[in-house]
């Protein structure tokens, strides 16, 4: 799972546009090796590109098989990507909050039938560009290059790291270091949602919370 990014500012009330200082702020926050004038002219060339969209609980941004072709930055609420298996079970692969960029990173995301789906799991007020123009547009600034090679070395970072979680610790210690990590999703993401992306069963996940609950009144 990707870190989410610093949060995006909340819009003015009523104002459905998104601002270029805060798509300025996101960007900054990705790449703050970059100069601050550089990346607020993309981002004043680019804002203008996204529209709002508001979107409820368990609703699709892309099903497995679409090919991805939008770029969403959240606002507010909570999504997922997973995959579905022959049988129609899901398995969870990534969470996204507040403040996060999602979009298609590599040519077979945007070019081949998607190998996994992205759905809501809160209501989610978001931003939606054509992920194509996205790229477009940073390229002719210079960032797309910078951008794509973030936004990879953070999902291989998130992969190795789950990887090991899944081989080395027990299912105790895969909840507890989530906790640790992401502290703000470990109460928000759904228990058989979690118990997904940490390779248990809801049943063991909802033991292992009664458990703590119970330690901790106890003491």
């Amino acid at each position: 799972m990707s870190d989410p990014s610093t949060p995006l500012a909340a819009a003015p009330p009523g104002d459905g546009a998104l601002a270029p200082q805060q798509l300025a702020a996101l960007l900054a926050s990705l790449l703050p090796h970059l100069p601050v004038d550089r990346i607020a002219a993309a981002a004043q060339h680019l804002a203008p590109r996204f529209r709002p969209l508001q979107v409820p609980p368990k609703a699709a941004l892309l099903r497995q098989g679409e090919v991805w072709q939008r770029a969403f930055l959240i606002q507010s609420g909570l999504i997922r990507m997973h995959f579905v298996d022959r049988e129609g079970h899901e398995f969870n692969k990534n969470f996204y909050a507040e403040g996060s960029l999602i979009c298609p990173i590599a040519p077979a995301m945007w070019s081949q039938p998607s190998l996994f789906g992205i759905h809501t799991i809160e209501a989610t007020r978001c931003w939606v560009a054509d992920a194509a123009a996205w790229r477009t547009g940073l390229d002719e600034h210079g960032l797309w290059r910078e951008l794509q090679a973030e936004l990879l070395a953070r999902l291989l970072t998130g992969k190795l790291q789950r990887e090991h979680d899944l081989m080395a610790l027990d299912g105790r210690q895969r909840y507890q270091a989530f906790g640790q990590r992401f502290p703000g999703l470990a109460g928000r993401v759904p228990l058989k949602h979690l118990a997904s992306f940490l390779g248990m069963t809801d049943v063991s996940l909802s033991r292992l919370r009664r458990a703590d609950k119970a330690r901790a009144v106890a003491r």
